[in-house]
C-alpha cells in the first residue's frame, strides 16, 4: 500500500518563512528598564505577526551581551562579548541561557562604573557595531537616572561636607 506524502506543511512553512523575514530584527533587553524591537536598525513596536514569529520559532541566535558603564568623567562605554549560539532557542529562552554569563561579565566590569546590562540578539550574522548599540542605548535615556557606586559615593561625601 503507498502511502500519501503531505505536499504542504503550513507549520515548516511557516518557520521557513519566518527565518528568513526574521534577519532583519534585533531585541534589545536593558535590565531593569525594558525590551525593544528593531527593524532595520529603526524601533518598532511589534505586530502580531512580527512577535509570534520572533516569539514561536527557535533561531540560531548572536548576541551581543554587555555592562553599560559610565566612568568619573561622564563618559559611557559597554563592556561587551558577541557570540552565536550553538544550538537553537526561543526568545524567551535567551534570559536563561544568558543568566550565568551575564554575571560572569558583571563581575568582570569596574565596580565603580557599573549601571546595568544589557543583551542585544539578531537571527542574522551581521556584524554588530558596538557604536550603533550604544546609539540604541542612549536613546532610551532611562538608565542615565542609574548612579554608578563612584557617583554614589561622590555624591555622600558632597552631603557630609
Amino acid at each position: 500500500m503507498k502511502t500519501r506524502r503531505k505536499k504542504y506543511n503550513a507549520t515548516l512553512k511557516y518557520q521557513q518563512i519566518s527565518k528568513i523575514v526574521a534577519q532583519k530584527y534585533m531585541i534589545l533587553d536593558i535590565t531593569a528598564i525594558d525590551v525593544f524591537v528593531y527593524y532595520n536598525g529603526s524601533e518598532i513596536k511589534p505586530k502580531s505577526f512580527e512577535a509570534r514569529m520572533l516569539n514561536e520559532v527557535r533561531y540560531k541566535w548572536q548576541i551581543m551581551a554587555g555592562v553599560i558603564c559610565r566612568d568619573q568623567f561622564k563618559r559611557e562605554y559597554l563592556k561587551t562579548e558577541t557570540f552565536i549560539t550553538a544550538n537553537d532557542y526561543f526568545t524567551v529562552e535567551l534570559s536563561d541561557y544568558l543568566a550565568e554569563f551575564q554575571r560572569e561579565l558583571w563581575a568582570s566590569a569596574n565596580p565603580m562604573h557599573r549601571l546595568t546590562q544589557f543583551w542585544l540578539a539578531t537571527p542574522s550574522a551581521v556584524e554588530i557595531d558596538e557604536q550603533i548599540v550604544m546609539n540604541m542605548i542612549n536613546s532610551k535615556e532611562a538608565f542615565n537616572k542609574f548612579m554608578t557606586d563612584y557617583e554614589y559615593q561622590q555624591k555622600n561625601t558632597m552631603i557630609k561636607n
